[in-house]
């Protein structure tokens, strides 16, 4: 699922952290002084994919599976 800048709708790129506001470039700069403080959509998005696979894996049949510990 894509997520939108807040703002102006378009494609989000940034995020603040532990929130749900979303922000494209452009708007992030101009109502932050510095992008540094914000995270990148994508580098949260793969971090969450990478904690899934650790957790889940697909049997034979394609059903999710919790991966034991």
């Amino acid at each position: 699922m894509d997520k939108k800048c807040l703002i102006c709708n378009a494609p989000a790129e940034y995020m603040i952290k532990d929130s749900t506001d979303f922000y494209c470039k452009g708007c992030a700069l101009d109502y932050f002084a510095d992008l540094d403080m914000l995270c990148k959509v994508e580098v949260e998005a793969q971090k969450l994919k990478e904690f899934l696979n650790d957790k889940v894996t697909l049997d034979s049949d394609g059903q999710v599976v919790m991966k034991e510990e």
